[in-house]
This record gives structure tokens, C-alpha cells and sequence, in this order.
């Protein structure tokens, strides 16, 4: 795919225009870390909300108020296209990413904000750091959430059950969990997409309802939902972060709190 890149990480900063926003981007091509670059997936995840944020489940009257949590966030690309549609964003990283990640997120934030006082749709954006299977990690974050994002997250065959049980730990019934992926080794592929099979209703987003440009063959956007016999909430959350209390903070969604009554 290097020959038809949607962006090169070789260059210091990434502008790319969503939702009438111009989002600006920095990225670092000296480091050796991979969260600092804007991965292609990024892109074409952004650009997929846009088309279809028009009306359905990914419009700024159905978003608004959710609470969503961005794994392996690195540049912020996918919480930002969130946060434009209403969420409330967490976007999470490993500690050497948030410095980089915090300027990202601050600084775009501030520019929505300044151009669109007004801007009614724009939900919040934070960064927290979460290293997958940390149990204090997953409890400082208040789980459980409506969304949980993830782009090029999957890439190392020895990633895939630490994620899995960050998901699983992240979620309740009612989750919706999207990633975006780009295909780099069969073996991880196949492994990954029979770990989501037996604890997700796996749904691949067809090319269809992708932008026409952003979009390529290696690329693949998922929706997945928890199983009702998926080990997810209570269980999960109990091995990871249980210390004997139900709700860590009171940081629930209208939805969720709802859904209690």
C-alpha cells in the first residue's frame, strides 16, 4: 500500500477537512513509537462518520451526550471525528504517545471552538493513559461506554487478548465497539477475526458506505456488539478492576443511567 498512502508518515503534520472542520494534525516520523503517526485507518474511519453522519446511529442527534473511549488513540484522529459528532471522548494511549496525543486533541478542540462558538454538536475531549489489561487503568476511565474506538490497533498476534479483555472490560450490553484495520498479516487477521467472532456480533461496514476517496482495498472498518454470553461488565470488570463498589465515579451517559431505572 505504500505506493498509495493516504498519508506519509514522513511528514511532521497531517490536515485533513471533516465535518466543515479543518483538523491539524502532528505527528512525529522520528520516533520509534507507532502511535505517533496518523495510520491510513484513522483516515478512512473519519471520513466514514462524515458521510454518514447525515441521519441513522452516526448523526450528531443520536451521538450526542454518549460517552466514547479511543484505544491506542496516538495522533487522536478517531476520538476528534467523535467529539465533532457529540460524544464525549476519552482518548487513551501508553504514556510516551499523551504528550503528543494532549497537543492534538487541546489544540483542535480550541480552534472548533473558536471558529464555532456556537458549535452546539461538539461534545469534550480527554486523554487518559490506559495500557490494555491495567486494571487501574481500565478503572480510572469509568467504564462502561456506549463507544469504544480503535484504528490500526492490531498488528502483533501477542496484542490480540490484552485487547480483547480491555474491550470486554470496557463494554456493557448496550456497547458498540468500532475499529478500523488494515490488513498486514494473515495469521493476525485470522486470529483476530475468530477471537471477535466468539465474544461479538461482527459486522464488516461495506466500501459502499465509505468515501469514495478514503477508502482502499487493504482497509476494513468493523462494527461489532457484545454477545449475551460474551464474559463482558460484571465478570470482566470484576477481574480488572473490581475494589468492591459498583459506579468508580458516577461518569454515565443519559442512556446508560436510563437503562438502570
Amino acid at each position: 500500500m505504500e505506493e498509495d498512502r493516504l498519508n506519509s508518515p514522513n511528514t511532521s503534520a497531517v490536515v485533513i477537512e471533516v465535518l466543515g472542520h479543518r483538523l491539524h494534525l502532528s505527528q512525529d516520523p522520528n520516533s520509534k513509537h507507532l502511535g505517533t503517526t496518523v495510520w491510513d485507518s484513522s483516515m478512512v474511519f473519519i471520513k466514514f462518520l462524515e458521510k454518514n453522519s447525515r441521519k441513522g446511529r452516526f448523526s450528531p442527534s443520536k451521538l450526542k451526550g454518549k460517552r466514547a473511549i479511543e484505544l491506542g488513540a496516538g495522533c487522536g484522529l478517531a476520538g476528534l471525528g467523535m467529539a465533532l459528532l457529540g460524544c464525549n471522548v476519552i482518548s487513551t494511549d501508553q504514556i510516551e504517545v499523551l504528550p503528543l496525543l494532549m497537543r492534538n486533541m487541546e489544540r483542535n478542540a480550541s480552534w472548533i471552538m473558536q471558529a464555532n462558538p456556537e458549535t452546539a454538536s461538539f461534545g469534550s475531549v480527554e486523554v487518559a493513559e490506559l495500557d490494555w489489561g491495567n486494571k487501574d487503568h481500565i478503572r480510572a476511565v469509568c467504564p462502561p461506554f456506549d463507544y469504544i474506538l480503535g484504528t490500526d490497533i492490531v498488528y502483533a498476534e501477542h496484542l490480540l487478548e490484552p485487547l480483547l479483555h480491555t474491550i470486554l472490560a470496557l463494554s456493557g450490553p448496550r456497547t458498540t465497539i468500532m475499529l478500523g484495520y488494515e490488513l498486514r498479516s494473515t495469521i493476525v487477521h485470522e486470529q483476530m477475526i475468530q477471537s471477535w467472532r466468539e465474544n461479538f456480533v461482527v459486522k464488516t461496514i461495506p466500501r459502499s458506505k465509505m468515501d469514495s476517496k478514503y477508502q482502499h482495498s487493504s482497509i476494513q472498518l468493523f462494527i461489532m456488539e457484545p454477545k449475551a454470553s460474551a464474559k463482558r461488565g460484571d465478570n470482566i470488570q470484576n477481574s480488572l478492576v473490581d475494589d468492591g463498589s459498583d459506579d468508580c465515579c458516577g461518569c454515565r451517559s443519559k442512556e446508560q443511567e436510563e437503562d438502570d431505572d
